[in-house]
């Protein structure tokens, strides 16, 4: 009898520990507001993610609020590329229907690192795009990356790619998976 009952408690002890949530839902991939629905999660977190995309003076910004992704909770992104700047910020939260919070994006650092990259973007083609060019990274843009592949952008149009410039750790660490609204249909080359 004692051994029903430990076994009893070990199997409610798991159950409890099996945890489940709400979160709100919902995907913009070019607005700062989306029309939410409510999801269960297995976990706990909720998740609200934020991207901002100026490519030659277009602006998208784009809003996700999911179950977590605990890899990319607090994660804070930073590319740049001749005339283009890609961020995001990932914010988690644990509890029910805790993801109330809205578009938010921290401030772009301008300051010089120290970190010089070369700078090349390419629309349209595949193959390595190439120019003299160098760029001063700043803020948290310590590295320099390469990416050559095919991707639809917000503009919902698929197009090839071939860029190089300054990313941060996180950006690197996720590369263009974690976009919001851009689609990677076949990658050549990422490199950081």
């Amino acid at each position: 009898m004692k051994n029903l009952v430990a076994l009893l408690f070990m199997i409610s002890a798991f159950a409890v520990s099996v945890v489940s949530s709400k979160c709100y839902s919902c995907f913009s991939p070019n607005t700062t507001t989306c029309n939410e629905t409510e999801v269960e999660c297995l976990g706990d977190q909720c998740m609200t993610a934020s991207q901002f995309i100026n490519r030659d003076g277009d602006v998208f910004k784009s809003i996700l609020k999911s179950c977590a992704n605990e890899t990319l909770c607090g994660t804070k992104g930073s590319v740049a590329v001749e005339n283009s700047m890609f961020r995001f910020l990932a914010n988690c939260c644990i509890g029910n229907l805790c993801n109330t919070d809205g578009y938010e994006l921290l401030a772009d650092d301008p300051t010089p690192n120290g970190v010089k990259c070369p700078s090349a973007l390419c629309i349209g083609k595949i193959e390595e795009c190439t120019s003299d060019k160098m760029m001063n990274c700043t803020g948290s843009m310590n590295k320099c990356f390469e990416f050559r592949g095919k991707a639809m952008d917000p503009s919902m149009a698929w197009k090839n790619y071939s860029s190089k410039g300054c990313i941060n750790d996180d950006a690197c660490k996720f590369n263009f998976d974690s976009a919001i609204g851009i689609s990677e249909g076949q990658r050549q080359e990422f490199t950081c």
